[in-house]
């Protein structure tokens, strides 16, 4: 039996109108082999069956506290989960994802030995679909330590759902930042945290596919515009309360951003902001920006052949590309992807170097 095993672990999900996914959600979290949970549920002002479906789980499990606020945002409804908690430990999972049966026993394990100043830990996650068949997997990268630097131009983490952290990490940062919900830019706001996390603790990792993250068109991440804009705010943000970061991170945080940024602007055609986002890429590198637009041009291409094959492709053929469901898969088979043209091995050390120098990146930044 795990050490670990009795550690209370708060598991916080924001919902609002999930009635399509909650249920699923809540099981994944019923189901983990870690048992000492206190599970809390924050229904951000739902007018669908959340709350009902929601209760139902509560009556049934006396683990689950349903909490009920007016229409905040996810973050505010995050901050009162948190407020309700007692655990030593705080987990965070929106309300469409999954994870995997261990995946409370691993991070715990692997986060609760080490030293205090290691505040939170995080896994990689695989991409699922409506009905929960995995569809690809997220990014393979992961870095561990102290990895501001690094997250902050790799977003290791990609989602909310997937970072525990110590209690101490909300005695020292606060919680989820609810600015950008009121400024309407809410989005990004898990990344805020993290980032936070990362300038006052060192961050473990557990590299394997234990979150399955839900992509759908009611999701939140599918308001494109605005998760562009939640994402430029938040880099900005991290900028400033880091003056002491050097040029070269700045510029290559910026770049990182902006090339998230142009992706979304250039899905809606918005082709104003799509360009102020590319002449940002190009002051950090011209080839990179050029690279982006030759992709841009060969992926119409193939989105318009791949539109016209559909209509003449069996429809028992399109079902067979459908992966395995979420839970069927081993989360210790290795993710794939990661390495684009931008985000290269010999930045990634350049920039672990700088990670590793702590905070005194005066040398490094002159290189």
């Amino acid at each position: 039996m795990s050490t670990t095993s009795e550690i209370l672990v708060a598991v916080v999900i924001p919902a609002y109108n999930a009635r399509d996914y909650i249920a699923e959600t809540l099981q994944s979290v019923i189901d983990q082999t870690h048992r000492a949970l206190e599970i809390i549920v924050v229904d951000d002002g739902s007018t669908d069956e959340t709350a009902s479906i929601c209760r139902h789980f509560a009556v049934a499990d006396p683990r689950i506290q349903f909490l009920s606020t007016e229409n905040r945002g996810v973050a505010a409804a995050r901050n009162t989960g948190i407020a309700a908690s007692k655990a030593g430990y705080l987990a965070f999972l929106d309300a469409d994802d999954l994870w995997h049966p261990t995946y409370v026993e691993r991070m715990l394990s692997a986060l609760h030995p080490l030293p205090d100043d290691w505040g939170a830990v995080y896994a990689l996650h695989r991409l699922v679909d409506s009905q929960g068949y995995c569809t690809r997997s997220g990014s393979s990268l992961s870095a561990r330590e102290s990895i501001l630097i690094r997250h902050l131009v790799f977003r290791f983490v990609g989602n909310g759902s997937g970072f525990m952290v110590r209690r101490a990490v909300i005695d020292k940062i606060g919680g989820y930042d609810p600015s950008y919900a009121k400024q309407g830019i809410g989005g990004c706001e898990d990344f805020d945290f993290e980032l936070r996390t990362a300038e006052h603790f060192k961050i473990e990792a557990v590299p394997f596919g234990l979150v399955g993250y839900r992509v759908h068109a009611a999701a939140m991440s599918a308001d494109r515009s605005r998760m562009a804009r939640s994402l430029l705010a938040v880099y900005e943000r991290c900028v400033a309360r880091n003056p002491q970061l050097p040029d070269f991170v700045v510029s290559c945080a910026r770049a990182s951003a902006h090339l998230y940024a142009f992706s979304k602007f250039a899905a809606l055609k918005d082709w104003r902001s799509a360009a102020a986002s590319l002449k940002h890429v190009y002051r950090h590198s011209p080839l990179l920006a050029a690279s982006v637009i030759i992709k841009l041009i060969f992926s119409k291409a193939a989105r318009a052949a791949n539109r016209a094959l559909s209509k003449v492709r069996p429809l028992w053929r399109q079902k067979q590309q459908k992966f395995k469901k979420f839970e069927e898969i081993d989360p210790v088979i290795p993710l794939v992807g990661g390495w684009s043209r931008f985000r290269t091995k010999a930045l990634f050390r350049r920039l672990s170097k700088i990670d590793r120098c702590d905070g005194d990146c005066t040398a490094t930044s002159k290189r």
